[in-house]
């Protein structure tokens, strides 16, 4: 079917694969004997992908023909519930009312939210960024690599003395990384040669990391190192000292961060208020009829502990 769209609705495809505005009038873009797609139905549709695909979804035909496959499958089958009366049904009535509080629910906090004043946090985030600096501060790194000799098929003093060897290997001037294919027991040293990239300290195993980063020369080697692994030794390629960044780099992400705090703080007001309302009523014996803890007793609901706003309703 979706070949189908994509032969027939060419022109379709070219008046809505865009990101223009609005199609100024509800055209019908598909229809049969059952239902109809309309220009409507498809934005509605295209309002559910996160606004970031929108567009990556509007550049590709097949996507939009896959979109309208949907709708029309969608909603061929709600005209066939609905002409059997299942939207009548009181369970799927309130289902169906249900829904669609939820969709008017969130978009009023939608609106409400957008239409909110929100201060100014340039300072706020100087003083955030002074009191706090090392939160924006990268921390030192190195580059290594390593050739491991576990003592799996080796005694440990086996172990020592073959870290040893290779070292003495590495020093006379043998390439590490032909090393590290040749002696190391890490199994990905097949793939990288040892060499394990940057990281930072703390992040390896202690006494491989105090010694990574003990090493003060690119090239030189560590002595051999004793880890829950085996032995290892280290030879240094680079080492980047820890970074403060400035306050010019990190502003805006201060900033926005500060902004969600505002928002979350003032949606969490809102709910308050609604949880809050004087006019609240709670028809507790009926709650409880839902209560399957047997061993609950009469008057351990209370208006407080009820969140969400279709329980207030009685």
């Amino acid at each position: 079917m979706r070949y189908m769209f994509l032969k027939h609705y060419v022109g379709l495809v070219a008046m809505v694969c865009c990101t223009a505005p609005a199609l100024s009038q509800d055209q019908v873009l598909v229809e049969s004997k059952q239902t109809r797609v309309t220009s409507l139905d498809f934005e509605a549709e295209l309002m559910r992908i996160p606004l970031e695909h929108r567009a990556e979804v509007l550049a590709s035909k097949a996507r939009i023909a896959k979109l309208l496959e949907n709708l029309l499958i969608n909603k061929t089958l709600a005209a066939q519930a609905r002409s059997a009366g299942i939207d009548r049904e009181p369970l799927i009535s309130k289902q169906i009312e249900l829904a669609s509080d939820k969709l008017l629910a969130q978009e009023q906090i939608n609106r409400v939210t957008k239409a909110v004043t929100i201060p100014n946090f340039d300072a706020r985030a100087r003083e955030l960024y002074q009191i706090d600096i090392e939160k924006y501060t990268l921390p030192a790194k190195v580059h290594a690599s390593h050739i491991l000799v576990d003592a799996k098929s080796r005694t440990p003093e086996e172990a020592f003395q073959r870290i040893r060897q290779v070292r003495e290997q590495a020093l006379g001037g043998k390439k590490f990384e032909e090393l590290a294919l040749e002696y190391s027991d890490d199994p990905s040293a097949k793939g990288n040669k040892g060499d394990l990239g940057f990281f930072e300290e703390g992040k390896m195993v202690k006494p491989f990391s105090d010694a990574a980063f003990a090493i003060s020369s690119p090239g030189e080697i560590s002595e051999p190192v004793k880890t829950i692994f085996g032995f290892h030794i280290i030879q240094l390629h680079e080492k980047q000292p820890k970074q403060v960044r400035s306050f010019e780099v990190v502003k805006e992400k201060i900033i926005q961060g500060e902004r969600e705090k505002y928002l979350n703080e003032f949606r969490t007001s809102l709910f308050g208020g609604i949880l809050t309302d004087p006019s609240l009523k709670l028809n507790e014996e009926a709650v409880n009829r839902f209560w399957t803890n047997l061993d609950a007793k009469s008057g351990d609901v209370k208006p407080s502990e009820i969140n969400k706003p279709e329980a207030t309703k009685h």
